[in-house]
C-alpha cells in the first residue's frame, strides 16, 4: 500500500497537464512557466540546453511530456526524481546507414538489382534502378566487410571503417559458368508457386547470392523477407523454422512449421509441415506434410503426405501419399498411394495404389492396384490388379487381374473377362482370350447333342478358351445349346495330333429362367488337310444335371436312351458316352 502511491507520484510529473503560450520567448522562461504550473523543478546541464534560445509554441491542456517533446523535438529523455524532472540527452541510436551508388566499371552505367550485404550481420539490400543502395548497419560492427553480388558480375568485397554516405563502387562484368548446384537451388523459386509468393526482389537476391549459405539455430517469420533473418532468410539453413504465413529459407536441418507455406532452396532434414504447401529445391530426408501440395525438385527419402498432390522430380525411397495425384519423375523404391492418379517416370519397384489410374513410364517391378486403369510402358515384373483395364506395352512376368488385360508379350498369367496379348508363353484365363501371334481355331462340327455346332477357340495350343453354340435345323427334336470351355492341343504342327477339352453348356428348353446344363469332357484326333484346315473326330463323356427340368414337346430329350441316372449329393444326374467330328480352320500367325 505504501509502494503504490509512491510509484504513482514518481510517475506523475510527466503526466501533469499544463498550458503554455510562448512567442519568441527564451527556453529558460518556458521551462520556468512549465515548472510553476506543475509545481516541480527542472534539472539540466546548461551546456546541453541553451536557455537563451527563443521559441514559439502554444500547447493547451497537454501533458508535460507532450509539451517538452514539442519544445525539444524529441531530442532528449526525461527522468523523474522526487520533485525534480531531469533532462538528459536522448539515448544514442545504435545503428547507422551506409549508402552509395553501384556502377559498371566499363560502361559507367548504374547497376540495378545488385545485392549489397554483410555476411557477418546477415543484413542486405538491393540497388534500385539508378544503382543506389542504403543499408542499415549496427555501429559496433565497424570495421565491416560489405559484399556486392550480381549475376554476370564478379563478387566484390569492400571494407567500411566509418559511417559513409554516397559511396561510389565500380564492379566488373565477368563471364560466369553457373554451377549446376546453384541452378538447382534456384529452381524452387522459379516454380509458379515461387513466382507467386516470392517477390521479385527476394528472387533476385537469391540468384545474386547463390554461393553463400550459413547455418543458424532458428528462424521466425511472418512472410518471406519479414522475419528474424530479413531478406537474407534464403541464405540461412535453420535447425528450427516457425513461419506464421510463409517462410523462405536455404534449408532445414531439424524441423520447419508454417501456417501457410514453406519454400526451401536446399535440403530438408527430418520434418517439414505446412498448412498449404511445401516447395523444396533439394532433397527431403524425413517427413513432409502439407494440406494441399508437396513439391520436391530433387529426391525424397522418407514420407510425403499431401492433401491434394505430391510431386517429386527425381527418385522416391519411401512413401508418397496424396489425396489426388502422386507423381515421381524418377524411380520409385517404395509405395505410392493416391486417391486418383499415381504416375512414375522411370524404372521403379514397389507398389502403386490409386483410386483411378496408375502409370509407369518405364519398367515396373512390383504391384499396381487401381480402381480404373493400370498402365506400364515398359516391362512388368509383378502384378496388376484393377476393376477396369490393365495395359503393359512390353513383357509381363507376373499376373494381370482385371476385366480387360492387355500385354505385348505374356510370360505369366492373365485373369479377366477379356485378355489380349501379341504373343504368349503363359496362361490367359478369361471369357475371350486373343493372342495375336498365335494359332486360334474356328471349328464347325456335329455331336450327339446338336448336329450343328460352331466353336471359337482362342489362346495358344498350350491353353485356350472356347465359346460355342449349337442347334438343329428344325424338326421335332429341336435343341439350342451354348457354353464355354478350355482346352489344350497336342502336336499342333504335326500331320497327326489330338486335343482335349472341358466344356460347360446350357440347354434351352423353352424357358430362359430354367436352363439345364451339361459338363462335357471331349477329345479328338486331328488330321491336317493343309496349313490351316484340319479334320478332327473323337469320343466324349457328358454329365447332365436333369434334376427338376422337364423337356417340352418338340424339343430333344436328354439323356439318350439306355443311360441310367445316378445321385450326386441330393441331385439326380445322368451321364453318357458321346462323340464329335468336324473341321477346324486355323487363323492367325502359323
Amino acid at each position: 500500500m505504501l509502494i503504490m502511491p509512491c510509484a504513482a507520484y514518481a510517475q506523475g510529473i510527466l503526466n501533469k497537464t499544463v498550458t503554455i503560450s510562448a512567442k519568441k520567448q527564451p527556453v529558460s522562461e518556458v521551462l520556468k512557466n512549465i515548472s510553476d504550473q506543475g509545481k516541480f523543478y527542472f534539472s539540466y546541464n546548461s551546456n546541453i540546453i541553451s536557455g537563451d534560445s527563443l521559441v514559439t509554441l502554444s500547447p493547451a491542456n497537454q501533458s508535460v511530456k507532450q509539451v517538452l517533446d514539442q519544445l525539444f523535438a524529441n531530442k532528449y529523455q526525461y527522468r523523474e526524481k522526487g520533485d525534480y524532472l531531469i533532462i538528459l540527452p536522448a539515448a544514442k541510436e545504435k545503428v547507422f546507414y551506409i549508402s552509395g551508388h553501384l556502377f559498371d566499371q566499363e560502361t559507367n552505367a548504374p547497376i540495378d538489382y545488385a545485392s549489397v550485404y554483410s555476411r557477418e550481420l546477415l543484413v542486405s539490400t538491393l540497388t534500385d534502378d539508378a544503382g543506389h543502395f542504403r543499408i542499415r548497419i549496427k555501429d559496433r560492427s565497424l570495421p565491416l566487410n560489405l559484399s556486392i553480388s550480381k549475376v554476370g558480375y564478379g563478387d566484390t568485397t569492400i571494407v567500411i571503417n566509418q559511417e559513409s554516405a554516397d559511396l561510389r563502387i565500380n564492379i566488373l562484368q565477368k563471364a560466369v559458368d553457373l554451377d549446376p548446384l546453384i541452378v538447382r537451388y534456384s529452381e524452387g523459386e522459379s516454380t509458379w508457386l515461387g513466382r507467386f509468393f516470392l517477390s521479385a526482389k527476394l528472387r533476385a537476391q537469391s540468384r545474386n547470392i547463390g554461393r553463400f549459405f550459413v547455418a543458424l539455430p532458428y528462424q521466425a517469420s511472418l512472410t518471406p523477407g519479414l522475419g528474424t533473418h530479413g531478406r537474407m532468410s534464403s541464405q540461412v539453413v535453420n535447425k528450427f523454422s516457425l513461419n506464421l504465413l510463409g517462410g523462405y529459407t536455404a534449408g532445414v536441418n531439424g524441423a520447419e512449421i508454417a501456417g501457410g507455406f514453406n519454400i526451401s532452396k536446399q535440403d530438408v532434414r527430418y520434418a517439414q509441415i505446412a498448412g498449404l504447401f511445401n516447395v523444396v529445391s533439394g532433397d527431403v530426408k524425413g517427413a513432409q506434410v502439407a494440406g494441399f501440395l508437396n513439391h520436391i525438385l530433387d529426391s525424397l527419402s522418407g514420407a510425403q503426405v499431401s492433401g491434394f498432390a505430391g510431386i517429386v522430380k527425381k527418385n522416391v525411397r519411401g512413401a508418397q501419399v496424396s489425396g489426388f495425384l502422386s507423381r515421381s519423375a524418377g524411380p520409385l523404391h517404395g509405395v505410392q498411394v493416391s486417391g486418383a492418379m499415381s504416375i512414375l517416370g522411370s524404372k521403379s519397384s514397389g507398389a502403386q495404389i490409386s483410386g483411378a489410374y496408375n502409370h509407369a513410364a518405364e519398367d515396373f517391378n512390383g504391384v499396381q492396384v487401381a480402381g480404373g486403369v493400370n498402365f506400364v510402358k515398359g516391362d512388368l515384373s509383378g502384378g496388376q490388379i484393377t476393376g477396369g483395364i490393365n495395359i503393359v506395352k512390353n513383357e509381363v512376368r507376373g499376373f494381370q487381374l482385371a476385366a480387360i488385360n492387355v500385354a505385348k508379350r505374356l510370360h505369366g498369367t492373365q485373369l479377366g473377362i477379356v485378355n489380349i496379348a501379341d504373343s504368349s508363353s503363359g496362361l490367359s484365363l478369361g471369357l475371350i482370350n486373343i493372342i495375336k501371334r498365335s494359332t486360334s481355331n474356328i471349328s464347325v462340327y456335329a455331336n450327339e447333342v446338336a448336329p450343328i455346332n460352331v466353336a471359337w477357340k482362342m489362346g495358344t495350343h498350350k491353353f485356350y478358351s472356347m465359346l460355342m453354340i449349337g442347334t438343329t435345323t428344325g424338326g421335332q427334336n429341336k435343341v439350342l445349346t451354348f457354353g464355354a470351355g478350355i482346352g489344350r492341343e497336342f502336336f499342333p504342327f504335326k500331320k497327326l495330333g489330338f486335343f482335349t477339352e472341358l466344356l460347360n453348356q446350357n440347354i434351352y428348353t423353352t424357358s430362359w429362367d430354367e436352363l439345364p446344363f451339361i459338363y462335357r469332357l471331349q477329345t479328338a484326333l486331328t488330321y491336317k488337310l493343309n496349313k490351316r484346315l484340319m479334320f478332327f473326330a473323337g469320343p466324349s463323356f457328358t454329365i447332365y444335371d436333369s434334376d427338376g427340368f422337364q423337356t417340352e414337346n418338340g424339343y430333344k430329350t436328354f439323356p439318350p436312351k439306355g443311360y441310367p441316372n445316378f445321385k450326386m449329393g441330393n441331385k439326380n444326374m445322368t451321364s453318357w458316352i458321346g462323340w464329335q467330328g468336324g473341321l477346324s480352320w486355323r487363323y492367325g500367325r502359323l
